[in-house]
């Protein structure tokens, strides 16, 4: 059963979508998923937790961890948890290697006409595991790519999972650039095997 939580209860791992903050950016993103008809419109970010107090994220800044202590503080967030531990573990992981890339090259803008296409058109199919080691071989070779905030969610789970022996589609049968915010939490809810929605955490109450 879902509840209030803090940070304390959160893992590594945990996905967090965010309630639309007010921001110019959400409001861009809210007003395109409330034109094409999305289911929730008000569901404008999201981003993966490296431990129970830093949240890895696709922002405009690029690929940024922040601590819902402080930056993130004020706003409000449902939780999902991936029930596998160590697919879970991975995805923190990946996030955070993610964010050193970005902080090191500079390399991983956030992509907001990525996010507008991705309302448009129909979700795809995930990447094949060949072209998703190409692209983090691109990214580490310092080559940019830019990700809006569900696509970096998506692709990191996709790409752990993987590494684990997962096939891709078994965690989200979509391509990752095709994944609006506003659908993140009903394909995270599709999959109740694998996640669930452990609770939320109020704005300033940490």
């Amino acid at each position: 059963m879902p509840s209030q939580l803090r940070c304390k209860d959160l893992q590594s791992g945990d996905i967090m979508v965010k309630v639309n903050d007010g921001s110019l950016v959400a409001r861009l993103i809210k007003t395109g998923q409330t034109l094409f008809k999305e289911k929730n419109p008000d569901i404008t970010h999201a981003g993966v937790m490296f431990d129970s107090n830093f949240i890895i994220e696709a922002q405009g800044e690029g690929i940024m961890a922040n601590d819902l202590r402080v930056g993130n503080a004020a706003y409000n967030y449902y939780v999902y948890r991936c029930t596998n531990a160590n697919l879970a573990q991975g995805a923190g992981t990946c996030a955070k290697m993610m964010f050193d890339i970005h902080a090191l090259n500079g390399n991983l803008k956030y992509g907001l006409l990525g996010a507008i296409k991705s309302i448009l058109g129909s979700r795809g199919t995930p990447l094949t595991p060949d072209a998703m080691d190409k692209l983090l071989s691109r990214i580490l070779e310092g080559k940019g790519k830019s990700f809006f905030c569900s696509q970096f969610a998506v692709y990191v789970y996709q790409f752990v999972a993987e590494q684990l022996g997962i096939p891709a589609k078994d965690v989200f049968a979509v391509n990752d650039a095709k994944v609006p915010t506003s659908q993140l939490p009903g394909l995270l809810m599709s999959k109740p095997a694998l996640f669930n929605e452990i609770g939320w955490l109020f704005a300033n109450e940490r």
